[in-house]
């Protein structure tokens, strides 16, 4: 009897160890946290600008729950590794999507095809205009209307109405890497 009640006092001593090294684990992934969170917002300030108010909302969202006492450290930090993956995943597809710009002083709507990270092109509803966005300016650049076909089958791809196909589509060069 005596074995099994020094067994049980090592084992609660065990779990009592346990216990203090996960608080201590708590206290040290709230702030690795933080810094995922504001490494974040800082790539996607610099990155290109699709989707803007999704991805605010989702940061906002991310800060939010960081100050919530009634949710778990493990669901915090699921959270943001979820955040990590969707921001991976943008890098690897395609997509179309609507929204406004201002185009030449006056907002329209456009049609915005994104390619990974890669490119990210507009065109006007009546496909007069086409523009890409240039990363290092920080500003979007006309188009040649001769690019409109590829254009317009790319975003029937991105929308699933066409089968993948090559693309022949302008890419921004970064300079700095080209050097």
């Amino acid at each position: 009897m005596q074995r099994q009640i020094d067994n049980q006092n090592k084992e609660a001593a065990d779990l009592t160890a346990s216990f203090d090294e996960v608080s201590v684990v708590e206290r040290q992934i709230t702030p690795l946290m933080l810094r995922m969170i504001d490494s974040l917002k800082t790539f996607v300030g610099l990155d290109v600008p699709f989707l803007q108010e999704e991805r605010q909302k989702r940061l906002a969202e991310l800060e939010a729950l960081m100050d919530r006492a009634d949710v778990d450290v493990s669901e915090k930090f699921r959270r943001v590794l979820e955040v990590y993956q969707i921001e991976a995943d943008y890098g690897r597809n395609i997509e179309a999507y609507n929204g406004t710009l201002t185009v030449d002083g006056k907002p329209q709507e456009v049609e915005f095809l994104r390619i990974g990270r890669l490119a990210l092109i507009y065109k006007t509803r009546d496909g007069e205009q086409l523009g890409i966005w240039r990363n290092e300016t920080k500003q979007w650049q006309s188009l040649d209307n001769s690019y409109l076909p590829q254009v317009q089958g790319a975003l029937r791809i991105a929308k699933k109405q066409k089968a993948p196909d090559m693309l022949m589509l302008p890419v921004p060069v970064n300079t700095a890497a080209a050097q």
